[in-house]
């Protein structure tokens, strides 16, 4: 079969090479110069290696990309790192049943209780029940009041924005289940490996379209028609649209109009990244520093070559600010200029040493949609692989839920999909 894949992301890509496997005929559309989606990388003068513009690493426990990568011979390496929170008392890690007993503002009991909750999410695996309940109702009960207000009242607040409070709890045991202590990261970044199964999809037969943008999507004759920007028409047996499900809908005019009521129901939000090139260190010992001050104007900050040596990147120090937020938040009109104007005050306070000096370069990246929004009893809303337009699929990450996004699960989902094809 001739089969159209909208989208080279890493869902895109797995599809693809799933599907070439099965003796399909493979054509992929990315609107984008390079592969990779959300986890697609750039390069500084002088770099050897490009880095992400908003994903960062995997965990142990993500097969399905570490599985991928095995097939295309591309090394993950996994380092042990270090995770902190930013409390009013100063900087502690929160990784290991020590570090937790040592954390700030909570008493014996409070750590009792906390690690006892983590423990079972780690170890259940039943979460159904857990999206039937608010998270901060979830947490409140098992940890306690002043365990939420000072591990996680913040971190929600500032990823999911005015949705915090509609948040399941099942999102929750997802982030604890999965979590480990050594992270992966892969050789040349989320680009090398993106770039890596490019080729092998091209070498295999497959076709790619990139800086090509699809307009409409529409079904005549029992083929599949895709429309560029440019008014260039494919036709296809098979079509799998991986773009965010309202974007999907405004491009397919002949869906039904409760399916795209369904459709519109599903929320996401966006991201705005300010990533530094820096002359030293901003966080000494610590990858990734969650901000736990309700203060501060981001979400967490992460120094990248605190996981990854900074030889790669011409002996720089590279670290991320990073934030979730609504399309309409004021940070996407700003330039990386401002946002560094508007974040420097609190990078002193985390790093009272930090002076404007120490940063070469400073660069922002947006988009409108990072983050899906998962609400009570989500399950029942997520929308099937199958579209009601018969050949025509939908697999974005908004149907990887209970697990929250990654390219981990975008390459579980484009092989789901692809098996569904067969």
């Amino acid at each position: 079969m001739r089969i159209g894949i909208i989208g080279a992301g890493f869902t895109g890509l797995a599809a693809a090479n799933q599907l070439l496997k099965k003796g399909h005929k493979i054509e992929v559309f990315e609107s984008a110069a390079v592969p990779g989606g959300l986890a697609a990388g750039f390069r500084q003068k002088g770099w050897k290696w490009p880095l992400e513009k908003h994903y960062h690493h995997i965990f142990e426990s993500d097969r399905a990309i570490i599985n991928f990568a095995s097939e295309l011979k591309h090394k993950i390496t996994f380092i042990v790192a270090t995770t902190s929170t930013l409390t009013s008392k100063g900087i502690y890690p929160l990784d290991t049943p020590i570090s937790l007993l040592h954390f700030p503002g909570l008493s014996l009991l409070d750590k009792i209780r906390v690690g006892i909750c983590i423990g079972f999410l780690r170890l259940t695996p039943v979460w159904k029940p857990l999206e039937r309940v608010k998270a901060e109702r979830y947490l409140k009960d098992w940890m306690g009041d002043r365990a939420w207000k000072a591990l996680w009242q913040s971190l929600f607040e500032k990823k999911f924005g005015r949705f915090h409070k509609g948040v399941p709890a099942s999102w929750f045991w997802a982030r604890i289940k999965k979590r480990s202590k050594k992270l992966g990261y892969p050789i040349g970044g989320f680009t090398g490996l993106a770039d890596k199964a490019t080729k092998h999809i091209k070498r295999f037969g497959g076709e790619f379209h990139f800086n090509t943008s699809i307009n409409r999507i529409s079904r005549k004759y029992g083929i599949i028609y895709l429309r560029t920007n440019e008014g260039k028409e494919y036709v296809f047996d098979k079509v799998i649209c991986t773009l965010p499900s309202v974007l999907f809908a405004n491009i397919t005019p002949t869906l039904p109009s409760d399916y795209v009521k369904s459709l519109g129901r599903l929320k996401g939000i966006g991201a705005v990244t300010l990533v530094l090139t820096l002359k030293k260190h901003l966080l000494k010992d610590v990858y990734w520093l969650n901000i736990g001050l309700e203060d501060f104007p981001f979400l967490a900050l992460v120094e990248h070559t605190n996981l990854i040596s900074p030889a790669h990147y011409k002996g720089e120090r590279v670290a991320y600010v990073g934030n979730y937020l609504e399309a309409g938040h004021p940070f996407f009109k700003l330039s990386a200029k401002e946002l560094m104007e508007e974040f420097s005050p609190y990078l002193v306070k985390i790093n009272p040493d930090f002076r404007k000096s120490w940063i070469k370069k400073a660069e922002v990246f947006k988009t409108n949609f990072a983050q899906p929004i998962v609400t009570l009893n989500y399950s029942k809303r997520i929308p099937p692989l199958k579209t009601p337009i018969e050949g025509l699929y939908l697999a974005n990450i908004q149907q990887v839920y209970p697990w929250d996004r990654g390219t981990n699960y975008a390459v579980e989902l484009g092989e789901k999909v692809a098996e569904l094809i067969g």
